[in-house]
């Protein structure tokens, strides 16, 4: 099931394929690489947006979920509930997430500018301007994923012995000193774990574009997943968008690669 569609998209990689007009597959070698390579600036610009989303949305949701969970890791009122309420977006579907968030940010009839009307505040349309569009998908994000650093990074916090903490009291370290010298060095490896993981499942944005956005305004949220699925199904180039598919791979494993190597040389 895994390695059937692997070997197969990358032997299409190699081939002109648009099974629209009902053409059989032509071999041309590394040609759709080089032509996505050198001559594609749709490409490049899905690539750029898809990278300033993953290093936006992860460090957002690192420094949030980092401050939630040292904030609930205290004894306070209504922890419990609290730590609940905080999970509860990362449990709904990610395509249930992206239709909500439509239609709260409709310009016409969205419950976010109804609220602003309320006010005689008059906004733009949020989705339909390439100046917010991007930064509006980037917040549903974080809205929806900051849970699962803040529940990583509290499991982490409940783990270590109060003996440390205890002990950095006891030599006259503040509370600002005992979470840089005590606290985020034990972090250290769960939050490259969970920076990790992140990192790789926000560069498969998919699903906020197709069901908010749809790409657009133009192609200012156009994510590298999103242009390899309308290549290949919308435009049925099917030898084109899997070569899309494997640069995708390889910038993903690359980075992979060289968070794991750091974290290695670290530790």
């Amino acid at each position: 099931m895994g390695i059937f569609p692997l070997i197969w998209s990358l032997t299409l990689a190699f081939h002109k394929w648009k099974a629209a007009t009902g053409a059989g597959k032509v071999f041309i070698g590394f040609k759709n690489f080089i032509d996505i390579l050198t001559d594609d600036s749709r490409f490049w610009n899905s690539l750029r947006f898809t990278v300033l989303y993953v290093l936006i949305v992860v460090l957002v949701e690192l420094v949030l979920g980092l401050v939630l969970a040292y904030i609930l890791s205290e004894k306070i009122r209504f922890r419990n509930f609290f730590r609940i309420l905080f999970l509860l977006p990362m449990a709904a579907p990610a395509i249930g997430v992206a239709f909500i968030w439509r239609m709260l940010l409709n310009p016409d009839a969205g419950i976010v500018s109804k609220i602003f009307a309320g006010f005689s505040i008059n906004i733009p349309g949020l989705l339909t301007n390439a100046a917010t569009a991007p930064y509006v998908l980037m917040l549903i994000d974080i809205w929806e994923w900051t849970p699962f650093m803040f529940m990583g990074l509290l499991a982490a916090l409940q783990s270590f012995p109060p003996e440390l903490f205890e002990a950095a009291s006891i030599d006259g370290a503040n509370g600002l000193q005992t979470f840089g010298y005590v606290t985020l060095p034990l972090l250290k490896p769960i939050i490259i774990t969970l920076s990790l993981l992140r990192v790789i499942d926000a560069f498969k944005l998919f699903e906020i574009v197709f069901a908010v956005t749809s790409g657009g305004p133009g192609s200012s949220t156009e994510s590298l997943s999103f242009y390899a699925y309308t290549t290949g199904f919308s435009y049925f180039n099917l030898g084109y968008a899997c070569a899309l598919s494997w640069i995708f791979l390889w910038i993903v494993l690359g980075i992979s690669n060289i968070v794991l190597n750091r974290f290695r040389k670290e530790t």
